[in-house]
């Protein structure tokens, strides 16, 4: 054989053992995946990976598992979100859960038929994970209300533990500022804006806080005389109005002196209108309505304290007209949304408007108004806002993520208080509470 052919037959030999050995390294070679690409934003997480795959090894099931928690103690299962053909190399999630932390991983089931009998197996890739800073709540809060000074701040009222007064800021998206009380059982459901500067809020036995709304620090501390329970109040001058169960009484914060004026009052919510003005609801059956008072100066003396009234309509409301619960006004002050039905009070007549259950057949938990008098409302257990115009047409519908219940409209958009599970509400003329143990957070979009 001469030295050509010699040097063509160990190229072949040699190729033909690279082959083999080649063949037999990639037969011995482990099932892998790896994640090659995680992209998040708020409505979307895509995740690339690529699989090495040795032959003998066959794909059963390629599934996408997800995980959505909202604290490291937080104890949640994983759970299948897809199932994949065994070649597919991408996912795309389009249904992210609003939580603080959402982790995915890869999860393949196989069968290794390279030993005899084939066995199975199971293997995950690494987990990856989409974290985010969200403002979360144990409870839905009792009110939210904006600042009238800073257009992106809201004060929350939070009844849980000892009671809490929260500041949210939503350029931020964080609680800037808390204030603790006593006992947030004890605490009235709704607080007041006066003066622009000052929120008063108060308990059942009649402690009223007034409370400096930049800082939170306590300005004064009065108590008022209470043989049952005070259960509405507001605020006008030096003077708080307040009812102690069902009768009218007052409190002179520059003298002291506290007068029950023995009148029958059984309004169940409270508020300035104006300077000289207190806006009040009725709502219980056969007393369902609205109403406002006016106090001019120097009619408070130490015996008597009279008042004007202006609601002279004696309309006749439909049942779940007016809730307590449930109520927000247009910029002007001119209009008044309330109750589940969603009706609209014109404040010059004192006569509805409009009733949005009339228009979609809803229900709603919470309103608010933007500047152009553009109304925004929470739909009861969906997750959806209705966006109506000052005429009171549907001209947009919302998806949330969360159940809405608190729409804030604030200069980077709009903002809602949701829950993560829905609530149900009837009204407050039934005697349904307004208490729901229902975690929730603010979801941006």
């Amino acid at each position: 054989m001469d030295y050509t052919k010699y040097k063509y037959l160990l190229i072949i030999l040699f190729a033909i053992l690279f082959s083999c050995s080649e063949s037999d390294d990639s037969n011995t070679l482990p099932l892998a995946i790896t994640v090659s690409k995680f992209e998040t934003s708020y409505n979307q997480v895509k995740i690339n990976w690529e699989l090495s795959r040795p032959k003998g090894v066959i794909i059963q099931e390629l599934t996408i598992q997800r995980q959505a928690k909202n604290s490291e103690n937080e104890f949640v299962p994983f759970e299948k979100i897809a199932n994949l053909p065994s070649n597919e190399t991408v996912f795309v999630d389009n249904e992210v859960p609003y939580n603080s932390e959402v982790s995915y991983k890869i999860v393949i089931t196989y069968a290794d038929e390279r030993i005899s009998p084939a066995k199975i197996a199971v293997l995950e890739s690494e987990n990856k994970i989409f974290s985010r800073d969200i403002v979360k709540f144990d409870k839905v809060p009792f009110q939210v209300l904006k600042d009238p000074n800073q257009t992106d701040v809201y004060h929350i009222l939070d009844k849980e533990s000892t009671g809490f007064l929260k500041k949210y800021n939503s350029v931020q998206n964080k609680l800037t500022d808390t204030k603790a009380f006593k006992d947030g059982s004890l605490l009235n459901n709704k607080f007041q804006i006066v003066n622009n500067n000052e929120i008063f809020l108060a308990d059942t036995k009649g402690v009223i806080y007034k409370i400096n709304n930049n800082n939170y620090q306590t300005i004064a501390t009065y108590s008022c005389k209470i043989t049952n329970r005070l259960n509405a109040f507001s605020v006008l001058g030096n003077i708080i109005y307040y009812q102690d169960k069902d009768t009218w009484c007052y409190y002179d914060t520059n003298t002291g002196i506290n007068i029950n004026t023995g009148w029958g009052s059984n309004a169940d919510y409270l508020e300035p209108y104006n300077s000289t003005k207190l806006f009040a609801l009725y709502c219980y059956n056969g007393n369902n309505g609205l109403n406002i008072f006016e106090f001019t100066s120097g009619n408070c003396t130490s015996s008597s304290c009279s008042r004007t009234s202006y609601n002279h309509s004696n309309t006749l409301l439909q049942a779940n007209s007016i809730d307590a619960n449930i109520f927000a006004w247009n910029t002007s002050k001119s209009k008044i949304i309330t109750s589940i039905n969603g009706c609209i009070f014109n404040i010059n007549d004192f006569k509805i408007e409009k009733r949005l259950y009339d228009i979609t057949g809803k229900h709603y938990f919470q309103f608010a108004f933007d500047n152009q008098d553009n109304l925004y409302a929470t739909v009861q257990g969906e997750k959806t806002i209705h966006k109506f115009n000052p005429n009171y047409e549907l001209i947009e519908v919302i998806k949330t993520k969360l159940y809405p219940f608190y729409p804030m409209v604030t200069n980077n958009g709009l903002k809602v208080i949701g829950g993560y599970e829905s609530a149900s509400y009837w009204s407050f003329e039934y005697g349904y509470s307004f208490d729901f143990n229902i975690k929730c957070a603010i979801e941006t979009f």
